[in-house]
């Protein structure tokens, strides 16, 4: 028997940061809008006889064996180590994991990585499917070994895919799918071209250091949160509207602001491809995730997007294909 499952990584496309409990209880109508694509993380798990453990991460080229679950140790994959630590497995295992999504992109990859993970070990202990607490239990679990607050949006997408905007409350959270029409959809895949600087970037050191920020009362940091939460409405409202040059204006928008909230969020590479990106059919750019390196998503002219990648490649920046995932988490067992 082996366990499969697989979550989608995302773009985000406004309203990060937001996602930051408690800071969205303090601008009413907070809400994040991504994008669930198909570069997924994807974990294989097969119960073996006796004790033994293998744990392979594909994607970073590490291998652990142990004579337990018990014995891994946890200084090395300890996001892998830590989720397998929580379940407390006696039996033996082979764990094989991989990303599609480039370590440090910005895409919510460790989230996507920790929800199928924590998908797969509920499974083997034949734990019911609660997606609300494989939720709970993957964001939980990231939190304490990244040791700084964590959001919401990378593990939503990785659970439920699409297009969403999310609403955060004192009610807790909700989904508001943007149904909207295939061809738009499909249009919006062709000129929102992701592109991968090389530059890994840890998404726990910005976000930090703006929840330290916000939580002293810092009032400019309240303001910024505040046009956030607005460009949030406005990019729901573009998507709605499908008009990709709304959608376009929007993301500049979120742009500025992230870079006067966070000023790490950019790289002098980055700001040279933003501010090139516009001569050669880019008319909307920004960072995923929490920047500082990973990935940048440009959204181009219409039959600009294969001009595009060329400049891009000449600039020795990876473009990342990609679908938009409607499945979300998939967990299925091999026999």
């Amino acid at each position: 028997m082996k366990i499969i499952a697989s979550a989608p990584t995302r773009i985000d496309l406004a309203g990060g940061t937001l996602d930051l409990e408690p800071l969205y209880l303090f601008h009413p109508g907070a809400s994040s809008v991504n994008l669930a694509i198909t570069l997924p993380a994807t974990v294989a798990l097969t119960p073996r006889s006796g004790r033994g453990v293998v744990v392979a991460a594909r994607d970073r080229g590490q291998t652990l064996r142990a004579a337990s679950a018990r014995a891994l140790p946890m200084g090395k994959l300890p996001l892998l180590t830590a989720a397998i630590a929580h379940f407390a497995p006696v039996s033996g295992f082979t764990l094989e994991t991989d990303c599609a999504a480039p370590a440090g992109s910005g895409l919510g990859g460790s989230s996507a990585l920790i929800v199928a993970l924590v998908a797969a070990l509920r499974r083997w202990r034949k734990l019911p499917q609660d997606l609300d607490a494989v939720l709970q239990t993957a964001k939980g679990i990231e939190t304490a070994v990244i040791k700084v607050p964590t959001g919401f949006q990378d593990y939503l997408p990785a659970l439920h895919g699409g297009l969403n905007t999310w609403h955060f409350g004192a009610d807790g959270i909700g989904r508001e799918a943007l149904r909207l029409r295939s061809g738009f959809l499909k249009t919006l895949e062709r000129q929102l071209v992701l592109a991968f600087t090389g530059v890994p970037h840890f998404s726990g050191t910005n976000n930090w250091e703006i929840f330290k920020r916000h939580v002293d009362g810092n009032t400019r940091v309240w303001r910024l949160f505040d046009r956030l939460r607005d460009n949030a409405v406005a990019m729901a409202d573009a998507l709605r509207a499908q008009s990709l040059p709304q959608v376009a204006r929007v993301l500049n928008r979120d742009w500025q602001v992230r870079r006067q909230l966070a000023p790490g969020v950019s790289t002098s590479k980055i700001d040279r491809l933003v501010r090139e990106g516009k001569r050669v059919g880019v008319m909307g750019s920004r960072v995923c995730g929490a920047g500082g390196g990973g990935c940048v998503a440009f959204l181009v002219r219409s039959g600009r997007a294969a001009a595009v990648a060329s400049w891009l490649a000449k600039c020795r920046i990876v473009v990342l294909p990609y679908r938009i995932d409607t499945r979300g988490l998939t967990v299925r067992v091999s026999r």
